[in-house]
C-alpha cells in the first residue's frame, strides 16, 4: 500500500478498505473498480503521480535528480502503482502479467504459459524443490511453474497486499496450497534466511527495484550456492540512444507508465548480476522475431483472441471512453479514470519501443551461485 501504516495488520485493514470484497471472477472488472474506496483511491493516485511530476523529464538531457528522487521512493510508488493497475491488468491479462514470444498458430493463453514454463526448464527444478518467485503479481507465472515442474515448493515475494490477497486466493481456488506460499516484503531486503532456495525466477518483476543491484544482491544471498536464477528483465536495447529526444521520450514513457525508476540497458543489466557474485550460465533477447513468431508488442497491437479485444487500440479506447462517461458521473472512484489513460499511454510508448527496437520487456538471463 501506499499509505503510510504502524502494523502489517493496519496496512491489511486499509487494503480492504481501498479495494473492498474479494472477486476473483474474470468479468468483474467495473465491479471491482466502482468499489473502491474514493479517498483511498485517491490518494494512491496522487502518490503515484508526484513521482512524475516534470512533464517534460524526458526532454532534459540530465534527470538524474528525478531518476535519484523516483529510487527513493521506489517501494512506495510502486505499491501505489498496484494498487491502481491490478485490476486492469487482470481485466486484459489474466493472472500473467507480462509479455512473451508471440508463435504463430498457438493463442495468447498458450504462449504465456510456454514463457512461464520455460524458465522451470532453464532451473531444471524437481518436485520438491523449493523455489523462489520475486516479484510474484497474482501468482500466475508462479502457479505455471509448480505445474510444469513437477510440483515444485514455489514461496512468491510481493510488497503489494492486494496482490498476495489475491495469490492466496486463487492458490486455494486451484488447489495449489500446498505448493505455495507468499511473503509480503521488500525484495530489497528480504525477511528471508541466507542460502534457502534451490532456484530463483522472477518474470519482468525486479525492474521496479530502485537499482538492480539491490535485488539481485539479496537473490544472491538466498539462493543456495549452487542454485540457478533465471529472469525475464526489461531493458533498453543497443539501439537506444540516449541523445536522441524520441528515443527518449519513449523509454521516459515506459517508465513513467510502469512504475520505473530506471531502465537499465541489457549489458548494465549482467553487469549488474555479475557485480554481485553470478556467472553467467546463459544470456540474450528472446524479443527476436524468427520465422516462427510475430513481435511481441502485437500483444497490445493487434491481440487475438476474446480476452486480447481488451488489450488492442480499440479495447483500450472503449474502456476508456466508458470510464470517462463513468467519471463524469461520479460512478467511479477519483484516479481510476487516470489509471486508465496512464495505461493507455503506456501501451502506445511499448509499441513504440518495440517498433523502433529500442526496448525489450524479455532480456533472458541464467545465472549461477558458486559452489564455493
Amino acid at each position: 500500500m501506499a499509505i503510510s501504516v504502524n502494523t502489517p495488520t493496519e496496512e491489511i485493514q486499509l487494503m480492504r478498505q481501498l479495494h473492498g470484497e474479494l472477486h476473483l471472477e474474470e468479468n468483474g472488472f467495473f465491479r471491482k473498480v466502482t468499489q473502491k474506496d474514493s479517498k483511498l483511491n485517491k490518494k494512491a493516485a496522487e502518490s503515484y503521480y508526484s513521482n512524475w511530476s516534470m512533464k517534460k523529464e524526458a526532454e532534459l538531457e540530465d534527470n538524474q535528480n528525478f531518476v535519484d528522487g523516483r529510487r527513493e521512493q521506489a517501494q512506495n510508488m510502486t505499491n501505489a502503482f498496484y494498487d491502481l493497475v491490478t485490476d486492469f491488468y487482470e481485466y486484459g491479462w489474466g493472472q500473467s502479467f507480462h509479455f512473451a514470444r508471440l508463435y504463430k498458430g498457438d493463442s495468447f493463453e498458450e504462449n504465456i504459459k510456454r514463457h512461464e514454463a520455460f524458465l522451470a526448464l532453464k532451473l531444471g527444478l524437481k518436485k520438491g524443490e523449493r523455489v523462489l518467485d520475486v516479484g510474484c503479481g497474482v501468482g500466475g507465472p508462479l502457479r505455471e511453474v509448480v505445474k510444469s515442474s513437477g510440483y515444485a515448493h514455489v514461496t512468491g515475494i510481493n510488497n503489494n497486499a492486494y496482490q498476495l490477497e489475491r495469490c492466496v486466493a486463487y492458490s486455494q481456488k486451484y488447489g495449489l496450497s500446498d505448493y505455495t506460499d507468499f511473503i509480503k516484503g521488500d525484495f530489497t531486503k528480504m525477511p528471508i534466511e541466507n542460502e534457502t532456495f534451490d532456484g530463483v525466477f522472477s518474470v519482468e518483476a525486479t525492474v521496479h527495484a530502485p537499482r538492480l543491484e539491490m535485488v539481485y544482491g539479496e537473490i544472491y544471498r538466498v539462493l543456495k550456492p549452487g542454485g540457478r536464477f533465471a529472469c525475464y528483465e526489461w531493458c533498453t536495447t543497443d539501439k537506444y540512444d540516449p541523445n536522441n529526444v524520441s528515443h527518449r521520450r519513449v523509454i521516459h514513457g515506459i517508465e513513467e507508465g510502469n512504475s520505473i525508476s530506471k531502465l537499465y540497458s541489457t549489458k548494465e543489466c549482467l553487469a549488474a548480476a555479475k557485480s554481485v557474485g553470478f556467472n553467467v550460465i546463459e544470456e540474450g533477447d528472446v524479443a527476436l522475431v524468427d520465422s516462427a513468431t510475430v513481435p511481441w508488442y502485437y500483444t497490445l497491437k493487434k491481440p487475438e483472441g476474446l480476452r486480447g479485444v481488451l488489450r488492442s487500440p480499440w479495447g483500450r479506447f472503449y474502456t476508456n471512453s466508458l470510464l470517462t462517461f463513468l467519471n463524469k458521473f461520479n460512478m467511479v472512484p477519483p484516479g481510476v479514470l487516470e489509471t486508465s489513460q496512464l495505461l493507455n499511454s503506456a501501451a502506445e510508448m511499448l509499441v513504440a519501443g518495440g517498433e523502433l527496437g529500442v526496448f525489450t520487456p524479455m532480456y533472458l538471463f541464467v545465472v549461477e551461485k558458486p559452489l564455493n
